[in-house]
This record gives C-alpha cells, structure tokens and sequence, in this order.
C-alpha cells in the first residue's frame, strides 16, 4: 500500500489530504509555481491537483507578484523519484 498524508496549514485552519496511490489511478499531476513543482514528493491525481492548483493560484493572486501556477502532468520517472506506485501500474 502507498499511502501519503499532508496537511495544509491556512491562518487558523489546518487542512489534512490522504491519498491512497493502490486505490488510485493515473494520470497524476504537479501542480508547479514558477517552474517549480509545489509538492514534487507528492503526485495528484486530478480532483486533487485542480482543488491545489485552485488555492495557489488564488494565493499568488492575492500576492499580486506575478507568479505563474499551472497544471504538468507527472512523467514515469516523477513517479518512481517521488516512490508512488499507481493502482493501474503494471510490473
């Protein structure tokens, strides 16, 4: 089983997300600020993904620093360095 938890800490609010990677399958997602994955040990799958990429763009809006959020789908080797093993894999 593959399992990852993280919470998400917001002014007084804390937000936990659990995904289980046996019972999911790809596509998974990064969501990537400026060229930089956000949580790169930690491929979305897609509801989840678009819910993170909602709350950082909404963040970099309020920034107002010009930042660019946006969507890249997680290659083969983004899975294997993060340690994910989808349910669809096939050995």
């Amino acid at each position: 089983m593959s399992i990852k938890t993280s919470a998400y800490i917001h002014g007084d609010t804390i937000e936990f997300s659990t995904i289980d990677y046996s019972a999911e399958k790809g596509p998974f997602w990064y969501v990537v600020c400026d060229d930089t994955p956000t949580a790169p040990d930690r491929p979305l799958p897609l509801a989840h993904a678009l819910y993170e990429f909602e709350r950082a763009a909404k963040q970099a809006a309020e920034d107002g620093d010009g930042e660019v959020v946006e969507l890249r789908q997680c290659t083969a080797e983004d899975l294997e360095w993060a340690g994910v093993v989808p349910a669809d894999y096939d050995d």
